[in-house]
């Protein structure tokens, strides 16, 4: 599996390279980007546990709570990192 990930990743490299594309995919910055999606959806996904246990004490039932309300607010987690991610590129153009 690991093979698999690194050969592809260098087939990918290497055809950008060979068309003379945009590699910006491999910049820092979209290191950067990607460690912020995550962080917003792990945030997220945490607040909808919680929530997922206030609605399971409160008698909804626990797969119930749990499931959605983690769907739900991971969901919003990554609306809100589009949103985010919308905005800084509209400002970068500006610039």
């Amino acid at each position: 599996m690991v093979y698999l990930y690194f050969t592809s990743r260098h087939r990918e490299r290497m055809a950008l390279v060979e068309r003379n594309l945009d590699a910006r995919i491999f910049s820092k910055e979209s290191r950067l980007d990607n460690a912020l999606k995550i962080g917003i959806v792990a945030i997220m996904s945490g607040i909808g546990v919680f929530m997922g246990f206030l609605l399971d004490t409160w008698g909804l039932p626990g797969v119930v709570a749990y499931f959605t309300t983690v769907l739900i607010f991971g969901g919003a987690g990554l609306v809100g990192f589009y949103y985010l991610a919308k905005r800084k590129e509209e400002e970068d153009k500006e610039v």
